[in-house]
């Protein structure tokens, strides 16, 4: 591995912890809801996709040369993702099974026929397409780790076999995924189609490090003003409803790479800081574990203890669940994500 860009992974940490503010949305009235900026940072899940086309570029370009070592490559991908995948579908099934003996159930009763069918689809990293059916995951933010695997099949084959055209085989599939999203009206694809939006903000990911690898910058200066433009273009498209236009953020999450990697401003430093650097490291088990925690918090605090639905009691459920997501995230990170992948490599070797 090459050497790490440290502020990237802080942003990693800040956006999953986002992402954990946007789905504690069981009161959508909720001023902790009800803003443009927390509704709209589903579009995180794609600086995710756009940084992880940027990492797997920058870490493997020049490597793939032979099936055998697209073979290899896969295999890394899946001990990275398959043990906490694993891990959270399990935990869900048990905790949905348990719910529907419950009072205070949501639904009537699924069954573990539908939970395990729901889990096949997306152990098989199948939970981004159509081919199994479109389903919503029991966890149901694991969608987007299908369309990464997706796009890492995708990433090995063009590298294997089209190395001399492999750039503009990218900006085909860029373009292709790009058109498919306006044919269907909708940006926010998922649990149906949702690989194909991977597919563009990783192949955006592939170029943004061609841009870092051909040159050199000093962006220091635009640190703020890009975070600034972020936070306006997020206002801009949820104020006039535009849907489709939500497929420049791709873009300019990539450009938001190419300012973080070529800074040292005072954010840079922050995002380098020991505390957002863990929650970088441990981002992933945050992005699994936090639909978990966030439903049984509230079913905690405004079913079980009967808490009064109120401002105050809804700023405690979203720090509280933020708080016991890390904390559970440190958990699996060690115990799962290490330890199984490590059990799960020799299984593989």
């Amino acid at each position: 591995m090459r050497d790490r860009v440290e502020q990237l992974d802080g942003l990693r940490g800040i956006f999953s912890i986002l992402v954990i503010a946007h789905h504690h949305n069981a009161f959508k009235e909720s001023v902790f809801y009800n803003n443009f900026f927390v509704i709209n940072s589903s579009l995180f899940v794609d600086f995710f996709f756009v940084l992880s086309g940027f990492v797997i570029a920058r870490n493997y370009l020049g490597r793939i040369n032979t099936p055998h070592d697209f073979g290899i490559f896969l295999k890394k991908r899946f001990i990275r993702l398959f043990p906490l995948l694993f891990y959270t579908e399990v935990i869900f099934i048990i905790a949905s099974l348990i719910g529907e003996s419950s009072p205070m159930k949501n639904v009537g009763e699924l069954g573990l026929r539908y939970y395990a069918y729901t889990a096949f689809d997306t152990l098989t990293f199948m939970g981004s397409t159509p081919v199994f059916g479109s389903w919503v995951s029991n966890n149901y933010p694991a969608w987007s780790i299908s369309s990464e695997m997706v796009s890492y099949a995708v990433f090995g084959l063009v590298i294997l076999l089209l190395p001399k055209i492999k750039y503009a085989s990218f900006a085909v599939i860029a373009l292709l995924s790009g058109l498919f999203i306006i044919s269907r009206g909708e940006y926010l694809l998922a649990y149906d189609y949702g690989f194909v939006r991977g597919l563009l903000c990783f192949s955006l990911g592939i170029f943004t490090n061609l841009v870092l690898n051909k040159r050199a910058f000093s962006l220091s200066a635009y640190e703020i003003p890009f975070l600034l433009f972020l936070i306006a273009a997020m206002y801009v498209v949820h104020h006039w409803g535009l849907n489709l236009w939500k497929l420049v953020f791709p873009f300019i999450f990539a450009i938001g790479i190419i300012i973080f990697a070529s800074s040292r401003g005072i954010v840079t430093q922050m995002l380098k800081s020991e505390a957002f650097q863990y929650l970088g490291k441990i981002s992933y088990s945050i992005y699994l574990n936090h639909a978990i925690v966030l439903i049984l918090v509230n079913v905690i605090l405004f079913r079980a203890l009967k808490s009064p639905v109120n401002e105050g009691m809804i700023a405690i459920s979203l720090v509280t669940s933020i708080s016991l997501t890390i904390l559970y995230s440190h958990f699996t990170y060690e115990f799962i994500e290490k330890r199984a992948g490590k059990v799960l490599k020799k299984m593989l070797e």
